[in-house]
């Protein structure tokens, strides 16, 4: 009886653990609806937008300069270069019409942001910027008008470095 328990304990926890996988890799039953039809193309954006028709559109956006302060003085100052990236001239037009309320909104949020990165990390990721900057333009603007945001480049003055991506 002790070994029946024992066993059926262990094939409880691979079946959730195999549930937990499918979720969060979202394959089977658990696949967004427009991956599971197989009209979308992942990542969770509605197949129309994923439309082949029309090339992606890009808006660029002034550098954000950024000081990160050090007590009274400026310690460094980051400098970050973006691209908008839109499907549709419509929503590039948008784009354009809203620009300057998307980049105060990057540049309030990453004047913030940069210097509690800073403390974390020794250096800027742009991952972190990226994913950072998607949620800001997703609330301003809503998920369906910016379709990504390109971080051409990081460089930050005090220490130097520069990343490309």
């Amino acid at each position: 009886m002790k070994k029946l328990v024992i066993i059926l304990a262990v094939l409880m926890m691979v079946a959730g653990g195999a549930v937990s996988v499918m979720k969060t890799m979202e394959l089977g039953p658990f696949a967004p609806e427009d991956v599971a039809e197989g009209e979308g193309q992942g990542e969770g954006r509605p197949a129309a937008r994923q439309s082949q028709d029309e090339p992606p559109r890009f808006v660029d956006v002034e550098p954000l300069n950024i000081p990160v302060f050090h007590g009274e003085r400026v310690a460094t100052t980051v400098q970050i270069q973006l691209k908008l990236e839109a499907i549709g001239e419509e929503n590039e037009k948008e784009i354009i019409r809203l620009l300057p309320r998307i980049a105060d909104a990057f540049l309030r949020d990453m004047h913030a942001f940069i210097p509690r990165l800073l403390k974390k990390e020794q250096q800027i990721k742009v991952p972190i910027i990226k994913k950072r900057l998607q949620i800001i333009s997703e609330r301003l603007v809503g998920p369906n008008l910016i379709q990504n945001i390109l971080v051409q480049s990081v460089s930050d003055s005090s220490r130097g470095t520069r990343r490309k991506k």
